[in-house]
């Protein structure tokens, strides 16, 4: 219902773009100076180093080559292959080892295998030429290139449907998050179940209370905000002013 509403308000607000020169593609005024991201989220979106860093192939890493300071091994004797051999950013990496006990704990003695964490900008690279891009990240864009991401699969084998509705229900609770949950057109990549990526307790709650991807949160809610904003600096529009009316109630 209330994506509902949103959609209205801004198919009421289609009329106005062309007289208030906006780009009717991507909801955003067309003036020289937009408020930065951080601004409007709350989060950081655009640092190379944080954690809530938004990652596609429109939105890489600002030094492409970007490597994490605090890489360490993860820690852990609760995944099923040897989790020691593997590298995440060290919140992510203490984080997800208490993830793993908690999972051997609910699940009967079942354990969480890792088959890829953090990958170079070099290696991912060597990846993708064999790999499409609806599949895999170009180098620079890439969520394991952050230390962040790992791929995930149950007793080394790939994750059955108990096991994914256990880290859906669950990861949020350390940070995590499976950033590719609803397809292409929302997400930009195919689903990939495996696929989870530490984004702090904060977002992931937010991102699992509304049920929501982290493409969405960012594509939606940003550009609602970029609208609010707007608002805010004078822009005036009876049309404009009715869809942000909704975009606020949502």
């Amino acid at each position: 219902m209330k994506k509902g509403l949103l959609l209205a308000g801004i198919i009421l607000a289609g009329g106005a773009f062309a007289a208030a020169n906006l780009d009717p593609i991507l909801f955003r005024p067309q003036i020289q100076e937009e408020p930065t991201l951080n601004q409007m989220s709350g989060y950081d979106l655009e640092s190379d180093f944080s954690f809530e860093k938004f990652l596609d192939n429109k939105h890489p890493f600002s030094n492409k080559k970007y490597e994490p300071i605090d890489l360490q091994t993860i820690n852990s004797d609760f995944t099923f292959n040897n989790a020691r051999k593997f590298q995440l950013r060290k919140k992510a990496s203490e984080q997800f080892a208490d993830m793993a006990w908690h999972f051997w704990n609910e699940n009967k003695g079942k354990r969480l295998s890792i088959n890829s964490a953090y990958r170079s900008f070099s290696f991912q690279e060597i990846l993708r030429k064999g790999c499409s891009a609806n599949h895999c990240a170009e180098a620079g864009t890439s969520e394991h290139q952050a230390g962040l991401a790992l791929d995930l699969g149950v007793n080394w084998r790939t994750l059955d449907q108990k096991s994914l509705t256990w880290l859906k229900e669950n990861a949020h609770k350390r940070g995590f998050h499976q950033t590719y949950q609803k397809g292409e057109n929302i997400d930009g990549k195919k689903i990939e179940p495996w696929h989870w990526r530490y984004v702090g307790n904060k977002l992931a709650a937010e991102l699992f209370e509304k049920k929501m991807s982290f493409a969405e949160r960012f594509y939606i809610k940003n550009i609602a905000s970029r609208y609010l904003l707007r608002k805010k600096s004078g822009y005036s529009s009876h049309i404009m002013q009715e869809s942000i009316q909704i975009i606020e109630r949502n």
